[in-house]
């Protein structure tokens, strides 16, 4: 665990520093061993004050044996795809649990221009008032977060809220621990004040610290634990169960979710049964068809290069019939996949990767868990480009860079459908983390481009309306503050399982072949067509728009 928390890619917390944190929080004055002093005045205790603080107590409620089954309201977010895993993992705990997974097309059944109607879906509201606890993820649209957010008081018992918009987060409380905010914080944007807090005791910068906030959440329940056993708080085994609820959650699986299901049937039944082991998956790591069948992960860009590019691997290929990129000849591109789509073994990972390296292109296939995505691109990864320039001196890498590790790429593709710094929390403030992806392109010198499936419509949606509302954001509006050159629609939805459409897969490794050869062509010999504007015709409205003087741009 200690070698966890001290990673070198995550800001130094300290492990002794989180023992006194844990020690603190319960109001004591010294550590639990009694070697450590620790007073009010103590920055960490402060910090992790606000999570577990004594003026803002909730209760939920606890069942007796003999009443009638658990009823859990899962909102999945744009998670449909998931559906059947979660019910899978609540038919684990036999007739315990009666879970009702709705993903975010089912929360609002009418549009309506009255802002004081939502268009609730009748038969969510039903569910949320007679639920006995809440799991909501990835839930972001403003129009479903103010269905969810009207409807989350009614529930009975414990509410817990991963990854989603800042004004569902405060919702979350398990027993006494709870994320409301208290009087006197009218802040409207960014995380909870409590975990505002937490991070301001991590050093390094702010797109850091949400990463290694984020690592130490999986390791906290441990930490824990080993409290809890020596000091007995309702609010401490409050968070507890909500860390052991959202590690289970993060590792993502049909028996971690059913794990995590159990964690919330044991704070409302109030026992304490031991729970099944983690089936832990890593954080970052590369995949392949060919590897295991996709089952089998590689830990670094340069172990994974090391491998696609080896002898064994062309004789694999070969005995497999399975088309391979020219190793010399082909783009070398960084793919960025979304972790839990890996987790619950999504089949168009795979798929992608198959069509990308028969259509000529060689991918390093990187999945993330969202947040990371900056550390891939500025700690694993460089370009040519990137090397001639701190070699002549023009940049400094940053200390963070690990060349051992980092493999060489021509072009970046990003499918996790979240900003580059900031992951899923950078879609809450549009714009903030900006100069950080800026300055991150700009040292590769690469062509970025984003391209995935719609996970918020369906492929029938698309082709007949376009790509629409919160979908548009993600797949243009977020990515080209990033930097992004060129957005591709890889697939969506059939049904509740994502789907690519080849010919969109087509179009992508054209337009990175097309990019990257552009990259090599002497400035002297590449061709540029221009297209203007020119409607109405004959009436000189040829090159004109809107407050633009399109002959000087030209110019």
């Amino acid at each position: 665990t200690r070698s966890t928390i001290m990673n070198t890619t995550m800001p130094r917390f300290g492990w002794i520093n989180a023992i006194v944190a844990v020690a603190a929080i319960l109001g004591h004055g010294w550590l639990v061993c009694g070697f450590v002093p620790v007073t009010n005045q103590n920055p960490i205790r402060q910090a992790l004050m606000a999570t577990i603080d004594d003026t803002s107590v909730v209760s939920t409620r606890t069942r007796s044996c003999g009443e009638d089954r658990l009823k859990v309201v899962l909102v999945a977010g744009f998670e449909s795809f998931n559906r059947d895993l979660y019910n899978m993992a609540a038919s684990e705990l036999g007739d315990a649990v009666d879970l009702t997974v709705f993903a975010d097309s089912d929360l609002r059944s009418t549009i309506t221009s009255d802002p004081e109607d939502l268009g609730t879906n009748p038969e969510f509201e039903r569910a949320m008032q007679d639920a006995d606890a809440f799991v909501g993820s990835l839930v972001f649209d403003y129009d479903d977060v103010a269905v969810v957010k009207s409807l989350l008081p009614s529930v009975k018992g414990p509410r817990l809220l991963f990854e989603c918009a800042t004004e569902l987060m405060e919702f979350n409380q398990v027993g006494s621990f709870n994320m409301m905010k208290k009087d006197g914080d009218d802040a409207s944007t960014g995380p909870p004040q409590a975990v505002k807090a937490i991070l301001s005791k991590f050093s390094g910068n702010e797109e850091d610290k949400l990463a290694g906030y984020i690592k130490l959440l999986k390791t906290a329940p441990d930490m824990l634990a080993a409290v809890d056993k020596v000091v007995k708080n309702d609010k401490l085994r409050g968070l507890k169960s909500w860390l052991e609820a959202y590690r289970f959650w993060n590792q993502g699986g049909k028996s971690n979710v059913s794990a995590m299901l159990q964690v919330i049937l044991d704070v409302i039944n109030n026992d304490e049964r031991e729970l099944p082991q983690l089936i832990v998956t890593p954080d970052v790591g590369l995949l392949h068809p060919l590897l295991g069948k996709g089952s089998q992960y590689l830990e670094s860009p340069a172990e994974y290069l090391a491998w696609r590019l080896s002898k064994s691997t062309q004789t694999l290929a070969k005995s497999a019939g399975f088309q391979l990129a020219d190793n010399k000849k082909a783009p070398r591109v960084a793919i960025l996949l979304y972790r839990k789509h890996v987790l619950t073994e999504q089949p168009y990972i795979l798929q992608l990767i198959t069509m990308m390296e028969a259509q000529g292109v060689l991918p390093v296939p990187v999945f993330i868990n969202g947040v990371e995505a900056h550390t891939i691109v500025r700690d694993l990864l460089t370009s040519h480009r990137e090397v001639a320039s701190v070699s002549r001196g023009d940049i400094k890498r940053p200390s963070t860079y690990q060349a051992k590790k980092a493999v060489t790429v021509d072009a970046i593709v990003n499918t996790v459908g979240f900003p580059l710094v900031g992951g899923p929390s950078g879609s809450m403030e549009a714009g903030r983390n900006v100069d950080v992806a800026e300055a991150l392109l700009r040292a590769m010198d690469v062509p970025y481009i984003v391209a995935s499936p719609l996970l918020l419509q369906s492929i029938e949606q698309w082709k007949r309306n376009g790509v629409l509302g919160l979908q548009s954001v993600v797949l243009y509006g977020l990515p080209e503050l990033d930097g992004a050159i060129d957005t591709v629609v890889l697939g969506g939805l059939v049904g509740d399982h994502i789907a690519l459409v080849p010919e969109r897969v087509r179009k992508l490794t054209s337009r990175i072949k097309s990019w990257v050869n552009l990259r090599r062509t002497p400035p002297s010999e590449r061709r540029i067509a221009m297209a203007l504007y020119g409607f109405p015709p004959n009436v000189g409205a040829v090159g004109t728009a809107a407050l633009l003087d399109v002959p000087k741009s030209l110019e």
